[in-house]
């Protein structure tokens, strides 16, 4: 098994996006680094609990976050989250002068 680390309650594996598909880590919680590859998509969500959700993609792998980080095309990001098989469902995101962290 690779590497883990530790973030806020939960420990995360270490992984490539080539590891994520050939060694079965859906449902684990993961930790990926890479550029954003296309501009994120912030959509504002005026339901109940207002909220908001950014979605884009990091080595062709789509990441979903709850909430509207200040991302942009290129930039360099580590995402922390549960890998569900398409796409991660994100509970962290690091960049180089940020970390953006949902509530759990």
């Amino acid at each position: 098994m690779p590497k883990r680390m530790k973030l806020g309650h939960h420990y995360y594996y270490i992984v490539t996006v080539d590891e994520l598909h050939a060694r079965g880590f859906r449902g684990k919680n993961v930790v990926i680094e890479g550029t954003i590859e296309d501009k994120p998509l912030i959509e504002f969500l005026p339901m109940e609990l207002p909220g908001y959700r950014a979605t884009f993609k990091v080595s062709g792998i789509r990441v979903e976050f709850s909430g509207s980080p200040c991302l942009g095309k290129g930039e360099w990001v580590r995402v922390y989250g549960r890998f569900l098989g398409d796409c991660i469902m994100a509970s962290a995101i690091e960049t180089e002068k940020a970390v953006f962290i949902t509530e759990e």
